[in-house]
């Protein structure tokens, strides 16, 4: 078996990417912290399948609530320290309470790529209209969740695989795969004549 692939932790890069989420998400009414470290994930994920490294290098565990970034809070508090943002906590209804991180500045340009606001913006498409409870089950449906337990890391060679509705990419493969199967099964057809 082979060893699931392991990044470093590029700090610079979570830190844009965290202000660069938070800032196109100001007028999001859903947008709290849950919501945000899931589009980290998903935009990791997103950036390992298609390219073969994540844009943070983060480790996502498996938690109750879905993938959560490993250290989640310590780089939180960096973050808060280092003045590049502050926690607002707000009611979120229904008795629940939710805080979100308010950008102190702007996103640093030469830290991300395009390619990796490309990814980062598909994101934020895709869960437009996800609230934190909507995102937060969404993430049980992946196979990288499903096949972890409490605690553990999720294998990035797993986590871009989910249930219905599937990414883009899922179903270009899905089809790939599709066409593959059907053109053996005629080679099989005409050889049996």
């Amino acid at each position: 078996m082979t060893q699931p692939a392991e990044f470093p932790l590029q700090t610079d890069k979570l830190v844009e990417a965290v202000i660069y989420l938070c800032e196109r998400s100001a007028d999001d009414p859903h947008f709290g912290v849950i919501k945000l470290v899931k589009l980290l994930y998903y935009a990791d994920t997103e950036a390992f399948s298609r390219y073969g490294a994540p844009i943070t290098g983060n480790t996502y565990l498996h938690l109750p609530h879905g993938p959560y970034p490993e250290n989640w809070y310590l780089a939180r508090q960096r973050m808060e320290q280092a003045g590049d943002v502050q926690v607002l906590y707000e009611n979120a209804g229904g008795g629940y309470r939710r805080y979100r991180l308010i950008p102190n500045r702007a996103v640093t340009d030469e830290v991300l790529t395009s390619q990796d606001r490309s990814i980062l913006d598909e994101q934020l498409e895709r869960f437009a209209a996800y609230n934190a409870a909507g995102i937060e089950e969404y993430s049980h449906y992946g196979f990288g969740w499903m096949s972890t337990e409490d605690g553990e890391s999720i294998p990035y060679e797993a986590a871009g695989i989910t249930a219905p509705p599937y990414s883009t990419n899922e179903i270009r493969i899905g089809k790939q795969v599709a066409d593959e199967f059907s053109t053996r099964l005629q080679a099989v057809r005409r050889s049996r004549g």
